[in-house]
């Protein structure tokens, strides 16, 4: 396991056993460090991945695609650590804009790495939000056909209703027909007098039955005119209805990653602890990914790190035929100062 964490860490284990035991568990701590950001990308990718429409049936290739997106992390996170030599000071790393650039890519790295974790916090929530949205959709989809629906059975009302009024004036009129002939003296509300009480079909009579048949003929063409219109009406009703029923089964929202990051967005403008979260989560993921390059950067600088100046100052100044026996007597020369440092 320790070759294994010293391995991620990319540090140089030749020269690692020739350092004191404290200065290996460091750099076994560099690798650990180096790994949790490859598996957190791992589950990061592979939630995505599941929330592709056309990958969601395919678990193999979430979990394919989160494989690869963890070694290439990994791979960038493991460059990063072992091309950067540890300073003498502090002061030296915050000069060298080396630092900066690794640090910023690694900032990056943070970021695409999180988001989709922040949306696999908050799936739930956001699978809550969207069912909400397709609920709401289809309401206002029956709403509005019941508004139409409504304004088009109020027309009918408003027909039937001019109808019963034609119905009643012409019943209203047989009756003064049928009371005219009987001879019957008949007055309306105000005192008037209706009928001549002149028993027969007199010429007053001939008008009254002159005015019924209008009346009848009126009420008979707008019982025709109404069943024409209302056939046209219910025939309308039916297209909206059918309409109505047909835009509530084909409305089908995704899942996809984007619509869940509008959902989030919904719920980030309806309850701001939403967003404080995102943000909390999206720093703490960011600082995960940081760590490796931060904790090499601003480590005490210890034997490994004496040594790989001193590689570097041997390789600028020697022979490539010389430099194995330079190293050498260099590592030997570390040997025994440890063992001196032990045995004090």
């Amino acid at each position: 396991m320790e070759r294994f964490f010293i391995w991620c860490a990319g540090s140089d284990r030749s020269i690692l056993d020739h350092c004191t035991k404290g200065e290996r568990n460091k750099h076994v701590g560099f690798g650990t460090l180096v790994l949790i950001p490859a598996i957190l990308a791992l589950v990061s990718m592979t939630y995505a991945l599941s929330t592709v429409e056309v990958l969601s049936a395919q678990p193999l290739w979430w979990y394919l695609g989160g494989i690869v997106w963890a070694l290439i992390i990994f791979s960038f996170d493991r460059f990063i650590v072992s091309t950067h030599i540890r300073k003498r000071s502090n002061k030296a790393e915050l000069q060298n804009p080396a630092f900066y650039l690794r640090f910023v890519f690694a900032f990056i790295l943070g970021i695409v790495i999180s988001h989709p974790l922040v949306l696999l916090y908050f799936d739930g929530s956001i699978e809550d939000r969207i069912t909400a949205d397709v609920r709401n959709y289809r309401d206002a989809i029956e709403a509005d056909y019941e508004s139409q629906t409504e304004a088009l059975q109020r027309r009918i009302d408003r027909m039937d209703s001019v109808y019963r009024y034609q119905e009643q004036l012409r019943n209203a009129q047989a009756d003064i027909v049928a009371r005219e002939i009987d001879g019957e003296v008949l007055r309306n509300q105000r005192g008037e007098i209706l009928t001549t009480g002149l028993a027969g079909k007199g010429p007053s009579a001939e008008n009254k039955i002159r005015h019924l048949q209008q009346l009848e003929k009126d009420l008979r063409q707008t019982r025709l005119n109404d069943s024409l219109q209302k056939i046209e009406l219910y025939a309308e009703m039916d297209q909206l209805k059918a309409r109505s029923d047909s835009l509530v089964q084909a409305y089908s929202v995704s899942y996809d990653y984007l619509r869940r990051e509008l959902a989030l967005e919904d719920l980030k403008d309806e309850h701001s602890v939403v967003g404080l979260t995102q943000w909390f989560l999206m720093l703490l993921f960011v600082l995960v990914d940081i760590l490796p390059v931060t904790f090499k950067t601003f480590a005490p600088f210890g034997m490994y790190d004496r040594m790989r100046h001193d590689d570097q100052e041997l390789l600028a100044s020697l022979d490539p035929e010389e430099r194995q026996k330079a190293l050498q007597k260099a590592y030997n020369r570390a040997s025994v100062i440890d063992s001196k440092t032990r045995q004090a």
